[in-house]
């Protein structure tokens, strides 16, 4: 089974209960999921500003116990509705390409780099790209704290219209995610069946 949880936080209670960065709202949201302190991460979040709130969209595959913030809708996502061929699709990513000097994994700003990271991935995860739907929005710097120190990431709309190309690979990419930096909001893919 897996869940969509969708969470609305009002801007005062995030800022009182100091969700400021990406890393911040991951530790709040793994709360959510007691009694795995030592566990792996096995959920995908995404975060959007919508005044005067922010929405969490949350995909787990056990259902959350609710905290006492925000305002949570938890439902169970339908058998069959990864069995359709054509989506509508929408991820934020976190490309990245690894430095030949020194291996470090460094953000891609350029656009065409950018389709090509994504037309890729989607080949990599059991899907390809109608020709001509994908748009992608210009990269945003993220910056986030853990640990004492600074990080930051690169994060890409990326949106238009998929095919399955292998099934149990695009299922894995739906549940795990695409690309790297998934504990910090990115990854998740959210789907609109095409009938």
């Amino acid at each position: 089974m897996t869940y969509l949880s969708r969470v609305l936080v009002h801007k005062q209670e995030a800022a009182r209960r100091r969700f400021r960065d990406s890393y911040a709202w991951h530790r709040a949201l793994w709360d959510a999921f007691p009694g795995r302190a030592d566990a792996p991460r096995h959920f995908l979040f995404r975060l959007d500003e919508e005044h005067p709130s922010f929405r969490v969209l949350l995909l787990s595959p056990d259902r959350p116990t609710l905290p006492e913030w925000g305002q949570w809708e938890t439902k169970e996502i339908a058998g069959g509705f990864l069995d359709h061929d054509q989506y509508r699709f929408q991820i934020r990513a976190n490309p990245t390409m690894r430095r030949v000097s020194d291996r470090r994994r460094v953000g891609i700003y350029a656009e065409p780099r950018l389709r090509d990271w994504f037309h890729r991935k989607a080949g990599d995860h059991g899907f390809s790209v109608s020709p001509d739907s994908l748009t992608l929005s210009a990269p945003m710097e993220t910056v986030f704290f853990r640990a004492g120190r600074r990080g930051k990431h690169v994060g890409v709309d990326f949106q238009g219209i998929l095919n399955v190309t292998d099934r149990p690979a695009f299922e894995s990419a739906f549940e795990n995610g695409i690309g790297p930096a998934k504990a910090f909001g990115f990854g998740m893919m959210m789907l609109q069946p095409i009938p």
